[in-house]
């Protein structure tokens, strides 16, 4: 049986596709930052975990590359809640920080080294 070059391509493609869809895949990839804090800000008020999202979601954004503002908004804030909620502005305030910083690191390490952290 002879595989054409069309054939064989089409074949390459199919199983990458499918392989996409596996979500045991996603374990391998990094977690950026707004994905690590979710455990923990389910125990707060919405007042906080919408901060937390806001704050985290323009700090990816600001310590980023091009590809990830495509993604995360860089204003993303509620200028009501940031002032009158001092719970809204403090959650903003650390999310955006630790996204930030977060984002910026993983951007300078090597594509190898964010994936895999520990076999340096």
């Amino acid at each position: 049986m002879k595989l054409s070059l069309k054939k064989i391509l089409i074949i390459i493609f199919l199983t990458s596709l499918l392989s996409g869809c596996y979500s045991g895949s996603q374990k391998m990839m990094p977690a950026l930052a707004d994905k690590e804090m979710l455990d923990e800000t389910d125990k707060t008020t919405d007042e906080y975990r919408s901060g937390w999202k806001d704050g985290c979601e323009v700090g990816i954004s600001s310590g980023g590359n091009t590809f990830y503002k495509m993604f995360y908004r860089n204003n993303k804030i509620d200028g009501y809640r940031m002032s009158s909620s001092p719970e809204y502005r403090d959650a903003w305030d650390s999310s955006f920080w630790y996204c930030y910083r977060s984002t910026y690191i993983r951007q300078k390490s090597s594509v190898w080294g964010s994936i895999m952290k520990g076999f340096r």
